[in-house]
């Protein structure tokens, strides 16, 4: 598809899910010389199967980001973290700092930086594409619209080549988010669909998803643009979950209404939060049969409200929506073509899965 061979490239996050598939593809059907940045080496196992070269290092060191950046010509900066704001902005935002530095006194060809969906929030309108604005979200969204700040700046002021790559959810082999955690709580019951699962599935096969960054590492067109990648064919949740829904034999997915979710969804999470602190204060003996009743009691109402389990404003919001992104740029510019289908990505997906022995 494109010619990496012999050129020698760097993968933050190449022990991560997306950073993991995409350093395997360049080193075994690209023939690159791919270096991976390794913080723990715990994570580095999958990785490590393929002929890639591994260094120790933090993107939050400077020093150690500039020592696996040497001598390399491309960067693909896949590094990422979820967690608590502090965490967030320390990996996400000056961790792209850092990389972005060194790359500048590496003079590296380009970077492309992995980003994702989420700096527009959960329900876009209909079409939206690369312009459509920010929306805070969270400190995971929230780090990552700071830190393309931060690439933007980059290259207005600094010229430095970059490429933005903005992925929706990604789906496939090893995948926690939207693979692994809805299967599990399929097994246990806990899972159930919004609107009978008729919001649409903007989602990206892994293996789509690295088709882009391979493509956005060497077209012409790409540097100082961003890019929305999906699967191109857009479908409904009902469909989408509906497919792990038959690898496990279950017959039918509950479905709770979004407007009864969204009522719903507060009310949770402050019996959550006072749970919480009842957990965490301690009792005086008088008080602790009282207080065990009440825990025991709250305990009760989310259950009631949520039988299935329970969804996040933001992941109540995603469900719901009902519109299609636009990829026409991605297309156009890249040449983005993405060649698994729903259908084809499942089976392979269901291969997996019964390999492992997750199902």
């Amino acid at each position: 598809m494109v010619d990496y061979a012999g050129r020698k490239i760097l993968v933050t996050g190449g022990t991560g899910f997306i950073g993991g598939r995409l350093a395997e593809r360049l080193a075994v059907e690209e023939q690159a010389r791919v270096r991976v940045l390794v913080h723990h080496w715990s994570k580095a196992t999958w990785v490590s199967r393929a002929d890639v070269e591994l260094v120790q290092g933090d993107i939050r060191d400077p020093h150690s980001v500039a020592q696996a950046m040497r001598g390399c010509e491309l960067v693909f900066h896949c590094a990422a973290v979820g967690g608590t704001l502090d965490q967030c902005m320390s990996i996400n935002c000056e961790g792209t700092r850092n990389v972005l530095e060194s790359a500048m006194n590496a003079r590296v060809e380009r970077v492309v930086y992995l980003s994702t969906i989420a700096v527009h929030g959960p329900d876009l309108p209909d079409q939206a594409d690369e312009n459509d604005e920010f929306r805070p979200s969270g400190p995971y969204g929230d780090s990552k619209i700071d830190a393309e700040k931060i690439i933007w700046q980059f290259w207005r002021e600094r010229r430095l080549p970059l490429v933005i790559i903005r992925p929706a959810p990604v789906w496939g082999p090893r995948a926690a988010s939207f693979t692994l955690w809805p299967l599990n709580c399929m097994k246990s019951g806990q899972w159930f669909l919004i609107d009978s699962g008729q919001g649409t599935c903007n989602a990206v096969y892994i293996d789509n998803l690295v088709d882009a960054l391979l493509l956005a590492g060497v077209k012409p067109g790409a540097v100082g643009e961003a890019f929305l990648i999906t699967d191109g064919r857009p479908c409904t949740w009902a469909e989408y979950f509906g497919h792990y829904a038959r690898m496990l034999g279950v017959q039918k997915l509950p479905s709770i209404r979004s407007d009864v979710a969204r009522f719903a969804s507060p009310v949770v999470g402050k019996i959550n939060g006072l749970l919480s602190r009842l957990d965490h204060t301690p009792a005086y003996e008088p008080a602790r049969t009282s207080k065990r009743a009440l825990r025991w009691g709250l305990r009760l109402i989310p259950r009631l409200l949520f039988p299935y389990g329970s969804l996040d404003s933001w992941d109540l919001r995603k469900y719901a929506c009902r519109a299609e992104l636009n990829v026409s740029k991605a297309r156009a510019v890249l040449g983005y073509s993405p060649p698994i289908c729903l259908e084809e990505g499942m089976r392979e997906t269901e291969a997996w899965l019964r390999d492992q022995r997750i199902i």
